[in-house]
């Protein structure tokens, strides 16, 4: 549930109707030709998957039968769990594994990838933690009124959906389909009605949860909740079966806010619980079970779409000598296409490498080796026959003997200042992220503020001091790993 660790008082400028019309239940439908089906699954491992039993998470996903997986709290260990399920397809960048190949094209913006499908066919990926605390429905167990209760929705989870559906709903609007996993940390709108309140204890009075509403106005339908229809039958409770299984506090609220939404060209199948062996509606049980979230995996038809022209870099940040992977959907029959390595702000007249799109002209990949590229930032641009650059995908390449580093431009600055941080050699997980500690704190949840890294090995943050009410004396900052609390890099600061 610790969605952005569930901090509140970060200081950093961070910044109706059941729409089944468009995703609908498909049970006699015909299949067309050109669909697949596929079991999308969201799945909140719980702190880097270790506080039980790795292997059980692996275990969770086979019995599953998943076929791509959205993961929350990997805490870096998204590769060791594909590995363990023997899946070729990570990204760091939007903590997403998969049987079907993951390309991360510049326009997703850490919002969205694809998954090809087909040679030339793709759907989009999305997946999100929304921040939890403070988590709505204790507020309504702790005797808040209605309005307060949204206005705490407004103020913590809907700014962040917003970059989400700002990038999501016009996909969608294109002709991609979407299937987007996540844990929301906000109950569904379609839970929350009259009907349940005799039935659940801590829904006292109905409430149309903005996170779930806003998600199904943009075009979106729960897939759970489409497959089955009627709350007060099968209520779907995602959070918590325990920490771990049976621990719960005596006050603890359960609900369902880990959800699998569809958009577009998507017909839902069926829906169901991951979770502890035996648990109220749990489909497909794990003992022991090893997280605090129970997972959803939903099967859908889903039919591909041809995306648009894009260059894509895999990965982000590659280490001199290593190779780099660059996938392209091309313009179909410009013999002339070529894909471009050039300097960070480059163009395709700066070009250090280049190849054509070899045999498939039009949607595939060419291998660059990067022995002749020096440490810095870079770009794979491609460009048509004309010349002219139609794609650009930023990325990294790194000493092979490179750590992570950071500093303050200034080591003493002034209460009240802006405190300017800079950092090198990230892994470019997707929340790495930049802590500022007392000097010597050893209880790393006793941070002041943080900010994310956005994903970038090499990059700058700048932190208001006077937001976060610094006193005098001496500080760090931390580079962080992967939504979690392990430590890349420190270097010293003073407030005088």
């Amino acid at each position: 549930m610790r969605g952005y660790f569930g901090i509140v008082r970060a200081g950093l400028l961070f910044i109706s109707g059941l729409l089944l019309l468009t995703t609908r239940i498909a049970s006699v439908q015909a299949a067309p030709s050109d669909s697949v089906e596929i079991r999308f699954m969201t799945f909140n491992i719980w702190v880097s998957g270790e506080l039980v039993d790795f292997g059980k998470v692996a275990e969770a996903i086979q019995s599953a039968h998943a076929d791509i997986v959205g993961v929350q709290e990997p805490g870096g260990n998204l590769r060791r769990l594909a590995d363990l399920l023997g899946w070729p397809y990570v990204s760091e960048h939007m903590h997403i594994i998969s049987r079907y190949p993951l390309i991360d094209p510049p326009e997703g913006l850490g919002i969205y990838l694809y998954a090809q499908i087909r040679p030339g066919q793709v759907i989009a990926l999305s997946n999100v933690h929304l921040p939890s605390d403070p988590y709505g429905p204790y507020l309504v167990r702790d005797g808040e009124p209605l309005e307060i209760v949204l206005q705490n929705e407004a103020d913590t989870r809907l700014p962040m959906l917003q970059r989400f559906l700002n990038t999501l709903q016009p996909l969608v609007e294109s002709g991609i389909p979407v299937l987007w996993s996540g844990d929301f940390n906000s109950p569904s709108h379609r839970d929350w009605i009259a009907a349940m309140t005799p039935i659940t204890p801590h829904i006292l009075y109905p409430v149309e949860w903005p996170v779930t509403k806003a998600i199904e106005e943009a075009g979106f339908v729960d897939t759970f909740r489409a497959a089955h229809p009627d709350p007060t039958t099968v209520v779907g409770m995602t959070w918590t079966p325990g920490y771990p299984v049976p621990r719960l506090r005596p006050n603890e609220v359960v609900d369902r806010i880990d959800y699998v939404f569809a958009g577009g060209a998507v017909d839902v199948l069926d829906s169901q619980i991951v979770g502890e062996a035996g648990g109220t509606d749990v489909e497909i049980g794990i003992t022991p079970y090893p997280s605090d979230h129970r997972g959803v995996v939903s099967t859908v038809r889903i039919t591909p779409a041809e995306p648009p022209l894009f260059v894509a870099v895999e990965p982000r940040a590659v280490r001199v000598g290593d190779a780099l992977l660059v996938h392209y959907h091309a313009p179909v029959g410009e013999a002339e296409d070529r894909l471009v390595i050039v300097p960070k702000e480059g163009t395709p007249a700066d070009a250090l490498m280049s190849l054509p799109p070899m045999e498939a002209d039009f949607f595939g990949s060419v291998t660059f080796g990067t022995a002749t590229l020096s440490p810095g930032e870079y770009a794979a641009l491609l460009v048509d026959g004309s010349g002219a650059e139609r794609s650009r995908c930023p990325f990294w390449v790194l000493a092979r003997d490179a750590v992570p580093s950071i500093h303050t431009t200034q080591l003493v600055i002034r209460a009240g200042d802006m405190l300017n941080v800079e950092w090198q050699n990230a892994p470019t997980n997707r929340y790495d992220w930049v802590g500022i500690y007392v000097a010597g704190e050893s209880d790393l949840y006793n941070y002041w503020g943080f900010g994310y890294t956005n994903a970038a090995s090499s990059g700058a943050l700048v932190f208001d001091t006077a937001a976060l009410e610094l006193p005098a004396g001496d500080y760090e900052v931390r580079l962080m790993r992967d939504d979690w609390y392990v430590v890349l890099a420190a270097a010293p600061f003073h407030v005088e």
